[in-house]
């Protein structure tokens, strides 16, 4: 009778330890960051998040990477400096005191060192310009707005491509996604109006994938050459899958992965 209790119990605990293992993979990360028509799923080393005081954080190469401002790291002294919509601001880690074109100031947060990179807040680097700032503190997405952006490093490489006639930029409000690098499955989900009645093959969230070395992959449209899959999960709610290609972490990684989530012809 004992050994048969032990029997049961080491198989609940065997279930109990892949069941977690599995939630912890498939454990949806939350979209905090949109930028003109592309949310931000991923940016290396960690994605974007919402800090104790309600401030959105922003690895320091995003503001040149993806907003296309300039940007520059002492490692030394733990500061940097970004020039963006002409305006130069200078921040140190874990210090509240910054710099606005040598004007000294103060912040209600402090950036910080986070898998061995630089975080800022990106409000920052955009107040008192002229591109425009929406904050939905329900979700904490921060959507960003402005001509430039779209030539920066990353999105230049989608303009450049993208041969969608679209419908609708905004259909779909992505939400949050889940990538399993070991498998290279990449999950969207996506929230939509109840009335939409979206067709299958017009929903268009191919996202864009750029890699360390500087190659990048993106499909700007649909193709039923491609493996994806679009599923409703509930009413106004779905998620898109797709296979990405996997590298290998020591020479060639993933670096940003940005999606639209638009409606097509």
């Amino acid at each position: 009778m004992k050994i048969r209790l032990l029997i049961c119990l080491m198989l609940v605990l065997s279930l109990a330890s892949a069941n977690s293992n599995l939630a912890s993979a498939q454990a949806q990360t939350p979209i905090h960051l949109k930028v003109n028509d592309h949310y931000v799923l991923y940016t290396y080393p960690a994605s974007p998040f919402v800090d104790k005081k309600g401030r959105l954080l922003i690895p320091l190469q995003v503001a040149e990477d993806i907003l296309g401002g300039k940007v520059t790291y002492n490692a030394a002294n733990k500061t940097a400096s970004v020039d963006l919509l002409d305006r130069n601001v200078a921040a140190t880690i874990g210090s509240p005191e910054i710099s606005v074109n040598g004007e000294p100031m103060t912040m209600d947060t402090v950036p910080i060192m986070k898998s061995n990179a630089m975080f800022l807040p990106v409000s920052i680097l955009l107040k008192d310009t002229d591109a425009k700032m929406e904050w939905d503190p329900k979700r904490g997405l921060l959507k960003l707005r402005h001509d430039s952006f779209t030539e920066s490093p990353v999105l230049m490489r989608f303009k450049g491509q993208d041969l969608a006639q679209v419908i609708d930029a905004n259909a779909f409000d992505l939400t949050s996604f889940d990538w399993d690098r070991r498998k290279g499955i990449l999950n969207i989900y996506a929230m939509y109006e109840g009335d939409l009645s979206p067709a299958f093959k017009q929903i268009d969230f191919n996202p864009m994938i750029v890699y360390s070395k500087g190659t990048y992959s993106v499909n700007p449209y649909s193709k039923p050459s491609m493996f994806y899959k679009v599923k409703i999960t509930s009413p106004g709610n779905l998620v898109y899958t797709r296979n990405i290609d996997t590298t290998n972490a020591d020479e060639d990684y993933i670096k940003y992965i940005t999606s639209v989530g638009r409606l097509i012809k």
